[in-house]
């Protein structure tokens, strides 16, 4: 795998974890991890960090 193949995948998985976090902090759906309840406020920062580095990996990308 080449830097130019693992930087477009990395930053897809980045936008797609990064929105998912984000549905899930606007829509305030519940989640649990092994009997943790996480704050939805965990899925906000989340959210924008993910998509920070997408946007970082969209303009090494580029």
């Amino acid at each position: 795998m080449n830097k130019s193949l693992f930087v477009r995948v990395a930053t897809v998985i980045f936008t797609i974890v990064g929105l998912m976090h984000l549905y899930r902090a606007f829509n305030s759906l519940p989640f649990n991890a092994a009997g943790w309840v996480i704050p939805v406020e965990v899925s906000w920062v989340g959210g924008v960090a993910f998509l920070l580095l997408a946007y970082a990996g969209y303009r090494h990308w580029r």
